[in-house]
């Protein structure tokens, strides 16, 4: 048992599929923990000023990372070094080992200062927060710089695993992270305070870090050099960087806006904002990023092959199972908001009015789940054809619209306009990000997904059409007051509604069930190409 737990820890996965499989399950197990994680939060302390004050102390350490880290990553590390392994091993290890150096020591210094301005950068995010509730997030701001820095060496590992497909592990460390973030919560705040929030953000970055180190060290890394960009891979990744750190920059930009905007209206909708993200990015998060990171590798080999051809099975294939995927999901959680709600958030602290308020704004972000999963992987279309200038326009406009409409909504709708906005920009980031696309490439042969997309459509119909009725037959029989009872009526209209998904899908003969289907039981029971992969990794 524990070889064959080293095997798949360090183990090649070959298939995009299988890789999505590990992703969206180790995905799982984190939403799950994340899940509980908010509750531990949302019990805790309610939806009131000392959540706010958390959830808001993460915009500047979150814009440092995206904006440093995941704009080299996502856009240009991946793409570079995957080209490196191809050519020449040893000078992709050597790359490697000099971004993590340059990462390291640009994170550091660029975290001190971030330390020492706070007190005067934190104020304009949060125009609505005065007293102590702005001293706590200022407070908490500075505590979690320190989890940045962690985290982004921690990408820097996470580039190497997804590069050289090692997705176990990759996929576990978010896993960590919120399990430090909940023995914060538990062992911290008795002892340290509210406070105690900021130092069990810093223990999951730590352990985010160790996770992947545990793996991508075996690999090929043996030193750590001094920081230096006379490397030309270097300069490569920061050519690449430049125009995906700008688009970052201006989400990150609206992510501020937002919560500011937030931040002057009631008590707690800061919270409120941040939990019914959350909570719909679960499944975007199991599925479409799973699906994404897994194709990405494939994608940049296609590309730097100049093999269209595979380029365009990857893609297609991999929408059309985001698209099988997501459909339902977003039917499920809007039929369904009150009750994911109160199962996950409602105990203690977290009342009646917080569970309302959350289940109106996860209702209007139910509607851009499959836009929220389809972008990641037309964004990582473009980075594999390292092309990292179109998706920054895109995202300017995407965002720009965002930031416009929730001005104009802010007043008449208050948080939900908030929500409503990032709705529509979401669709309007994925509509621009297909057509540049299909006019880079040519045709995309597209006609299979949309008649995946038609099917799957008629099974999400049938899927509403009986798990509604089994919602307000099990709501009418049971008073739905306590956790169990709600749980029933969540669960039997659930089943009853995925019943009726599955056989619809099955009966219109749906390509992607008989993939989805074929790929888990290889997983399971013929343990198939990750244990090849893994047999491979340790003969070399």
């Amino acid at each position: 048992m524990l070889n064959l737990f080293r095997r798949l820890w360090n183990g090649e996965t070959e298939s995009v599929t299988t890789a999505a499989f590990i992703v969206g399950a180790a995905s799982l197990a984190s939403r799950l923990v994340g899940v509980f994680r908010d509750r531990v939060l949302a019990s805790t302390f309610g939806a009131g000023d000392t959540l706010d004050a958390y959830y808001a102390a993460f915009r500047i350490p979150d814009f440092l990372y995206n904006l440093v880290i995941l704009g080299a990553l996502s856009a240009a590390f991946i793409p570079v070094f995957t080209e490196y392994l191809e050519n020449d091993k040893r000078e992709a290890w050597r790359l490697a080992e000099r971004v993590l150096s340059v990462v390291g020591a640009a994170m550091l210094v660029l975290c001190a200062v971030l330390f020492v301005a706070a007190p005067w950068l934190v104020p304009p995010t949060v125009p609505g927060f005065l007293g102590d509730k702005l001293a706590l997030t200022v407070s908490l701001s500075r505590i979690m710089l320190l989890s940045t820095f962690f985290l982004a060496l921690s990408a820097v590992m996470g580039g190497i695993l997804q590069a050289t497909r090692r997705f176990v592990a990759f996929s576990l460390a978010p896993v960590f992270y919120n399990l430090g973030i909940i023995v914060g919560v538990i062992f911290f705040v008795p002892n340290f305070g509210p406070i105690g929030l900021g130092w069990g953000v810093v223990l999951g970055a730590a352990l985010h870090l160790f996770t992947q180190v545990s793996v991508a060290y075996r690999l090929g890394l043996e030193r750590l050099p001094v920081p230096s960009f006379h490397h030309e891979g270097v300069r490569r990744i920061l050519r690449l960087m430049a125009p995906r750190t700008i688009g970052l920059a201006m989400m990150q930009i609206n992510l501020v806006v937002l919560v500011g905007l937030a931040s002057t209206l009631a008590v707690g909708s800061v919270a409120v904002l941040n939990l019914a993200m959350n909570l719909q990015y679960v499944p975007v998060g199991i599925f479409g990023i799973s699906f994404a990171v897994a194709a990405f590798p494939a994608l940049s080999r296609a590309a730097s092959a100049q093999n269209k051809e595979a380029f365009r099975h990857a893609l297609n294939g991999t929408a059309r199972k985001i698209i099988f995927l997501l459909l339902p999901s977003m039917a499920l959680m809007l039929i369904l908001r009150a009750q994911v709600v109160r199962l996950v958030l409602g105990q203690g602290q977290f009342d009646w009015n917080d569970t309302i308020r959350t289940a109106d704004a996860l209702a209007i972000f139910s509607f851009s789940l499959l836009s929220q999963a389809l972008v990641p992987l037309f964004s990582r279309s473009f980075f594999a054809l390292q092309n990292t200038v179109t998706p920054l326009w895109i995202g300017a406009v995407s965002e720009g619209t965002n930031i416009a409409l929730a001005l104009l909504f802010r007043e008449p709708l208050g948080l939900n306009g908030l929500v409503l906005a990032f709705t529509i920009a979401s669709w309007i980031s994925i509509a621009l990000l297909w057509w540049r696309l299909r006019a880079s490439q040519g045709r995309l042969g597209t006609a299979g997904v949309w008649i995946s997309f038609r099917t799957t459509l008629v099974a999400t119909v049938v899927l509403c059409a009986f798990a509604v009725p089994v919602r307000i037959l099990v709501g009418s029989i049971w008073p739905l007051r306590t956790f169990w009872q709600v749980a029933l009526q969540a669960g039997a209209a659930a089943a009853a509604g995925l019943l009726g998904f599955w056989v619809t899908s099955w009966l219109l003969q749906s390509r992607e069930l008989s993939e989805l289907r074929e790929a888990f039981i290889r997983k399971l029971w013929k343990r198939g190409e990750v244990l090849e992969g893994a047999d491979a990794a340790q003969g070399h």
